[in-house]
């Protein structure tokens, strides 16, 4: 049963595989200039994982865990996926960061410009529960957001990273956000 959470979620079949992307806060499942559907088509071509694009909705903050697992049991519904990877951007990377643990079937999680200030207990949590493959955690150097990374607790499944001369929206850098997540299918 899925709970009353209402998103918009598209869906890129593939094969049973799949990569789950939360978009940022009000976020829209194509995302500007296509960045969204462009990630979504190249992975379905380059790996052939289905990929599923939740729009985060702007109240998320009212039910965060249920923004969440109302997405991945979504996908799950529509593909018996034994590993999935998740990237998310802005709330949506702290939605990744701070539940992708409640599932054995998350293998790897790529966090983009999360906010990590916002409930840093439960991103904290999050991090130290995750036991599973891989999990990256990048910002822009130029994102609010790269001050608190060193904050984060040190695991060998953690991956932090700042990208130079990029902002929170990857203004003039969307080609670099695009080919962010080819960061989850590598070895």
């Amino acid at each position: 049963m899925f709970s009353e959470v209402i998103m918009e979620i598209d869906f890129y079949a593939g094969g049973e595989n799949c990569l789950i992307i939360f978009t940022g806060l009000n976020g829209n499942t194509k995302g500007y200039g296509d960045k969204y559907l462009k990630i979504a088509e190249a992975v379905v071509k380059d790996t052939g994982f289905s990929v599923f694009v939740a729009a985060v909705p702007g109240n998320c903050w009212d039910c965060p865990q249920e923004v969440f697992t109302s997405a991945v049991d979504y996908a799950l519904s529509k593909v018996k996926a034994e590993n999935i990877y998740i990237t998310g951007n802005s709330a949506g990377a702290n939605l990744a960061i701070c539940y992708s643990y409640l599932y054995p079937q998350i293998k790897k999680v790529l966090a983009i410009n999360p906010v990590l200030n916002l409930n840093y207990h439960k991103t904290k949590e999050g991090i130290l529960n995750f036991n599973s493959e891989k999990m990256f955690v990048v910002t822009g150097e130029l994102d609010p957001a790269a001050v608190w990374l060193n904050s984060l607790p040190s695991k060998s499944n953690l991956s932090t990273e700042i990208l130079q001369g990029v902002d929170h929206v990857f203004t003039d850098n969307l080609e670099k956000f695009i080919a962010l997540p080819q960061v989850l299918f590598k070895p």
